[in-house]
Order: structure tokens, then sequence, then C-alpha cells
């Protein structure tokens, strides 16, 4: 997993929460929507588009937490550890029986439920959600938060107004930290280990189950702020500030949520209104074998204004420098990526590229240079793949692209535990070409439970690379 560490010098900004960020008129109720999950889900990728496509259609009345919980949600030697604490125990009193599912408000529904319980599967949620956002609410709930870069501190606001009377004498009040963007591995969805995992449950502020609300009648206000300090990672999985979402919401009991809200958190504590920061650059680079790149910068804005455009100026080798103008919407500590225009360079066995942001309010930040290899070039007119699957052959494929991204060839179904060798034609002499192998399962290219290795070699037998690993 990529890491990306930036220093921000800065004072501290004075920060005031509203009074009220709550209605005092009856509403319908919001919908948190719990999705149990795990990164060796095949089926997962699909609970969270269906999960995403919900959230498109309501987008300020619908709010997912995504629970990493049993055994597909276990990591592999490797592999970033996505659970909590308090997934198990929400998961258990759901009485799901597969990956994906899922509990709207934790509510139960005879048509839907797993095993008599709040979890369904993934098909059933879009009804359960219009069933629940048509229902009146007699609670409304509104939340807002900051947080101070200087120690991580974050503080959250929560109101909530009782339109009318609870069934039930105690109320409970949660409020989770979500993390989005954290990229890892997924069984299925196709992306590898590249997969953009979304809506991940990293903390419950108010413990496993809330904090109690002890009046639950028509008119009581509530009104409580919570402070938490945010570590630097939960589980080895880094914490990036600007990814952070809270969510808030009350329930009845342990169960039944009868509404809720989300916020996104502002940010006190930076000492500049502009800075755009240069972090780094994505790794396409190296292994680059032609003479013209495309450099994909990482541009942070450390600043307390949304930045709207600036320039960048780049060269490859200290040669001729180029510029793109960018333009769009960057919150505070927000990063983006920007593909560059190709430039054409003389290439070395080891590169160095400059990128350089205009001027801002913080110019120490605005300057980077960064290296990259150039690949070793093979003449050939074909190349061959050698490779002997493991048990699991279905996890495994390969494929050959050019520098457009266009496939060549890739491979058709395998068998387990086989010996192939494959020719491939090369179509075109002057090309980069990048050759992909993908294990699925994530426990190994091309090599789950028993051995498994590939080789490619030209036509004059030069080793291009290779790989073998044994499972036991």
């Amino acid at each position: 997993m990529k890491k990306i560490f930036g220093f921000i010098s800065s004072m501290i900004i004075s920060y005031s929460f509203s009074q009220t960020i709550v209605t005092t008129n009856p509403e319908n109720k919001k919908v948190i929507l719990e999705e149990y999950t795990g990164i060796h889900c095949t089926y997962c990728p699909d609970g969270h588009e269906i999960a995403q496509s919900l959230k498109n259609q309501y987008p300020e009345d619908l709010f997912i937490i995504n629970l990493h919980v049993g055994g597909y949600a276990n990591p592999s030697s490797g592999e970033p550890d996505f659970r909590t604490s308090f997934g198990d125990a929400i998961a258990g009193q759901s009485n799901l029986s597969g990956y994906p599912s899922g509990s709207v408000n934790r509510q139960y529904f005879s048509n839907y439920a797993m095993n008599g319980g709040t979890a369904m599967g993934r098909g059933s949620w879009s009804n359960a959600v219009s069933q629940v956002i048509n229902q009146t609410s007699y609670i409304n709930v509104g939340v807002e938060a900051s947080i101070n870069v200087q120690n991580n501190e974050l503080t959250v606001h929560v109101e909530g107004y009782y339109t009318g009377t609870s069934p039930e004498i105690t109320n409970y009040l949660n409020v989770a930290l979500i993390q989005n963007n954290t990229t890892g591995p997924q069984t299925g969805g196709g992306m590898g280990d590249n997969y953009n995992h979304m809506h991940r449950l990293v903390h419950m502020i108010t413990g496993q189950w809330g904090e109690a609300i002890n009046n639950t009648s028509a008119g009581n206000f509530v009104d409580e702020t919570f402070s938490y300090t945010i570590p630097s990672n939960y589980n080895g999985v880094d914490v990036e500030l600007a990814e952070l979402n809270v969510i808030a919401f009350i329930s009845e009991s342990y169960q039944d949520i009868i509404s809720g809200a989300e916020y996104s958190p502002t940010f006190e504590g930076l000492e500049y209104s502009s800075d755009a920061a240069v972090l780094g650059i994505e790794e396409n680079l190296n292994g680059n074998c032609g003479e013209t790149a495309s450099p994909v910068v990482i541009i942070q804005n450390s600043g307390y204004d949304t930045m709207n455009n600036f320039s960048i100026d780049y060269s490859i080798n200290n040669e001729s420098t180029y510029s793109y103008s960018w333009s769009g919407s960057l919150s505070s500590l927000e990063t983006t990526t920007i593909e560059l225009p190709a430039i054409n360079y003389n290439p070395l066995e080891s590169n160095s590229i400059l990128i350089t942001v205009s001027d801002d309010d913080n110019n120490e930040n605005n300057s980077n240079t960064f290296y990259f290899n150039q690949s070793e070039v093979f003449q050939t007119n074909s190349i061959t793949l050698e490779l002997i699957t493991d048990n699991y052959a279905s996890e495994t494929t390969w494929q050959l692209t050019n520098s457009n991204g266009t496939i060549i060839t890739q491979n058709g179904p395998l068998s387990n535990a086989s010996t192939y060798s494959t020719v491939i034609e090369i179509p075109i002499t002057e090309e980069c070409y990048t050759f992909t192998i993908n294990d699925s399962y994530g426990d190994g290219i091309c090599c789950g439970y028993g051995t498994g290795s590939y080789m490619l070699t030209d036509d004059n037998g030069n080793i291009i690379s290779s790989l073998s690993l044994i499972h036991i």
C-alpha cells in the first residue's frame, strides 16, 4: 500500500460550533446502511456498488457504514487489516448468514431477513431503504465536527430534538468514525490490490453501543460534544484525515436505529490559506521503456482555503521544462492525482523528474524531485510464457498490453496444477509492453495452495521476468 507523508507547519485557528444544527420540525427517518463485508469476499464489490447507488439516490438521507467482519475479512500475510473491535458484536446481533449482507437501521424485515435477524442479502436493501425513508421519525439528528491538525484532536458536536416521544425510556447516541478511499486488496471487482475501499468503520467514538439518553420525551433537546484523539493508524492502516467522515445516529436499543446524520470534518490549526504541496508521483514511471513519459503527480491542498487552480512545471533529467494548468476544486487537506501531458526525454538508467507548482503562501513544499528507472530493452519478435498453475487456477489471470493500455492477448480458462507454454507474437517492434499477472485471492501471484510459477523469455531465450512461489 502506497504511503505518503507530509509535514504541515501551522498555528491554532479558533473554531466554534453553531448553536443549533438540528431542526425542530418533524422529519422522516434517515437511513443507516451497515454493510457486512470483507477483502476476500467475491461478491462484496457488488454489494458496495449497490450501497453506493442507494447513496447516490438518497445523498442527504442515507449513510453507509462498512464493517469488515468474519472470515472473509481476515487478512493474509502482508495485507491490510480493516477489522475493528466493534464489528463482530454488531454483525453478531444481525444473525447474518452470508456475505455481503447488510442491515437497514437495524430493523427487522420479515420478508427479507436472514435467520430471523436484521441482516439481509444485497438484493433486498433497496426495498428496505424505500420503506424506512418514508417512515416518520420522532427524533431529528444533526452533527458537525472539526479536526485540529496540530494534535489530531477530533471534536464532534451532536444535537438531537425529540419531535415525539420514544416508546423506550432509554435511547442510545452513537458516533461512528468512517474512512474513505483506502487502496487495498479485494477479491472480485477486478482491481486486485488496487481496490478503492469506501465507508470503512475505523472507530466507534461512543463505544460499542453508544451513550444513554435518559429523557426521550417530546420536546427534549440533546446536546453532546465529544473529543477524541485520532491515531496515526488503525491496525497498521494509515489514517488520512481528509478522508474521514463522522456519522451520528440514535437507536432505541442496540437495535432499531431511528435516525442519523453525517458530516465531513473541517480542519483547524492550518497556517496558510493557499498552500499546494507536491507529495509524490505514482509509480507508473518505474520501468518506463520509451523516450516519452506521462508523469502522474500527487498534489495536496495543505491550506485552509479550497484551491481552484494552479500551474505545474515539470522536466525530466533537467531537460526542457513543460507547463500544465490545473483547474478544479481541492478542499483543505484533500489530495488529487494529476496526469501530466507526455513529454520527450533522453533516457538514462536512472532518471530524475522535477515537479514545481506555482507560487502560493508557502513555497517550501512547492517543488520536489523524484526518480524512476528505465526498463531493460529486449529486441524480440515474440515472447514465451511458461506458466505452472497452482490448485486454484481460476484465480490466476494474465494479460499483455501496449503503451495505450490495449490488450494484445490474455489467458483463457486455466486448469489446476497444469503447465502452459504460450508463444505471444509481438506485433510492433518499437513499442512498450506491460505483462501483468494477477491472483484474485491475493495469496500470491498464481500460487494459492500448491506450487505455481511463471517465466517470460524473448526469442533468444533471455529471461525477461520470472517468479516461483510455494505455499504450504
